[in-house]
């Protein structure tokens, strides 16, 4: 059972004001006294609990915010790296193809026709370029976790 007035009386408890006419209305409603029963219970539980919320000192409020900061920059600085390491590795594949295109294009394919060809070979390429990524990505997260242990220790 539902009542057209419940969004009505929902704005109401939250002001804090009935009015005449919406209180008569609750009085012979009985989906909103339920309503206002259940809302009201809920609004006093929540004006407690901001009352009786810890208000954290300035002390500790500035220390973090100072390891936002600290985490925010490391993050800045973290992207910046990955641009200039991109843009490196641009450039040196650029020069390799400027200066020794011809000479890479021979060898590739050279060296393709030597992998389909060997079926050892065949596969031992296809695992190395399989396993490198899981490979970077454990050696990065082991260098995070021991870089991240003194610091953490320091605190």
């Amino acid at each position: 059972m539902t009542c057209q007035r419940e969004d009505e009386l929902l704005d109401a408890l939250a002001r804090g004001f009935l009015g005449d006419e919406l209180a008569a209305h609750v009085a012979s409603c009985a989906s909103c006294e339920e309503l206002r029963t259940v809302a009201g219970a809920l609004l006093d539980d929540r004006s407690t609990t901001m009352l009786e919320a810890p208000v954290p000192s300035a002390s500790t409020m500035w220390l973090r915010m100072r390891m936002r900061e600290r985490t925010e920059a490391e993050a800045r600085a973290r992207r910046s790296l990955l641009i200039g390491q991109a843009v490196t590795l641009a450039a040196a594949i650029a020069l390799v193809v400027a200066f020794f295109g011809g000479q890479v294009a021979g060898e590739l394919a050279g060296a393709v026709g030597a992998i389909r060809n060997n079926t050892i070979l065949f596969i031992a390429f296809t695992a190395s370029l399989l396993l490198a990524p899981a490979a970077v990505l454990i050696g990065n997260s082991e260098r995070r976790g021991a870089s991240a242990s003194p610091s953490a220790r320091a605190r």
